[in-house]
C-alpha cells in the first residue's frame, strides 16, 4: 500500500532475510531484490558480536556512556557515524538516563539469535532464495563475519545469474560503515525499472 510501484526492494541483516520472504510469498511485490549482509547461511557464531552488542545492558546513566559502548563494539566506524546512529536508535528517559528504543521485554533482538542457536534458523530461505526470479544483488561488508564465502557459494549455485558486491572496509553495517559506497550500488538499480 506504502510503495505500490517500488522498484527496488532493499532489506539488511534480519530485514534481508524478511524481504527474502516476502519476494518468494509475493513476488509481484518485489521487482528487485537488495540483500545487504545477509544469506540464509546465517547462524549463531557469526551474529556473535552483534549478539553481544545488543544483549548488553538495556539503561545508560549518560549519552556518553552509551555511545562509549557503541563506539566499543563497533571499531572502524568513525564516532560521528556512530553518534548519529546512537541518537536515531536510543531515547532519553525522564530521569536523564538513555536506553534503546526497542522494548527489552518484548522482541528484543537477542530473541532472533536464541531462535538461530536453538536450531530455528533460516536454511528453508535457501530453498526460497533459489525459487526467486527477480533480479537479486547481494552486498557483502569485507570485515562482516555475517557473510562468508561459503554462504557466497551457496548463493550462486542456487542464483548463478545473482550479483554479488563486497563493500570494503565495510562490517555488518555496510550503510553506516560506507553509507556513500552503498547509495552508489543502489542508485543505478532504482534507474532502471
Amino acid at each position: 500500500a506504502l510503495a505500490p510501484a517500488a522498484r527496488l526492494v532493499v532489506g539488511m541483516s534480519l530485514g534481508g532475510l524478511a524481504s527474502l520472504a516476502l519476494a518468494a510469498a509475493h513476488p509481484e511485490l518485489v521487482p528487485s531484490l537488495v540483500l545487504v549482509d545477509i544469506t540464509p547461511g546465517v547462524d549463531g557464531s557469526k551474529t556473535r558480536a552483534i549478539t553481544d552488542f545488543v544483549s548488553g545492558p538495556e539503561r545508560f546513566e549518560s549519552f556518553e556512556e552509551i555511545l562509549e559502548r557503541t563506539v566499543r563494539h563497533n571499531p572502524g566506524r568513525s564516532e560521528a557515524s556512530l553518534r548519529r546512529g546512537v541518537l536515531h536508535n536510543a531515547q532519553r528517559l525522564p530521569d536523564g538516563s538513555w536506553s534503546w528504543r526497542w522494548d527489552p521485554h518484548r522482541g528484543h533482538p537477542s530473541e532472533v539469535e536464541n531462535d538461530v542457536e536453538a536450531g530455528h534458523g533460516f536454511a528453508s530461505l535457501w530453498e526460497a532464495l533459489g525459487a526467486t526470479r527477480m533480479p537479486l544483488t547481494l552486498v557483502r561488508g569485507s570485515r562482516s563475519p555475517v557473510v562468508d564465502d561459503a554462504d557466497v557459494a551457496e548463493l550462486r549455485s542456487r542464483r548463478p545469474d545473482a550479483r554479488v558486491v563486497t563493500v570494503d572496509g565495510a562490517g555488518h553495517s555496510v550503510q553506516g560503515d560506507r553509507p556513500l559506497e552503498l547509495a552508489a550500488l543502489l542508485a543505478p538499480l532504482l534507474a532502471h525499472p
